[in-house]
């Protein structure tokens, strides 16, 4: 087992690389949601949650109350998305809010995980950026529409 502490390690990355970032411990985990900004998404709220043992999550939501009308045809597009873009995972979660995810393990060395947090994050948030189009059109689409399909 490593003797690194995975948590503290990536907070003195995002301070060192002068990220905005809060950080909060919960019992093997630190959860730190970053403010991030995208062409499509201006204001998304990236969580990532690092476990002590190096597992790491980012999460997203990417829209919010997904109308049980709409279901059906936003599972169709969310099915489409996640066989194109394979490494990260959208769903709708109980609440109807569509979840973007992705999970991946922390390398052991400090310059190695200054560049993996980094780029794991960009490249999610980039795929993120790229699915929202595609999202949006089907909340957006009047229902009458959804009946002419």
């Amino acid at each position: 087992m490593d003797d690194i502490n995975y948590g503290e390690l990536v907070e003195e990355i995002f301070e060192a690389n002068d990220w905005n970032f809060t950080a909060k411990r919960k019992d093997d985990d630190t959860f730190f949601a970053i403010p991030w900004s995208a062409k499509n998404l201006p204001g998304l709220d990236v969580k990532l949650i690092v476990s002590d043992d190096g597992d790491c999550k980012i999460r997203c939501y990417l829209a919010r109350e997904v109308p049980d009308s709409k279901r059906p045809a936003m599972l169709a597009v969310l099915n489409a998305l996640n066989n194109q873009y394979r490494y990260i995972t959208l769903s709708i979660d109980s609440d109807g809010d569509i979840l973007a995810a992705y999970d991946f393990r922390l390398f052991s060395d400090a310059e190695t995980t200054n560049k993996q947090v980094g780029m794991m994050i960009f490249f999610t948030t980039k795929i993120m950026d790229k699915c929202v189009p595609k999202i949006m059109k089907v909340l957006w689409q009047d229902d009458e529409e959804d009946d002419e399909d």
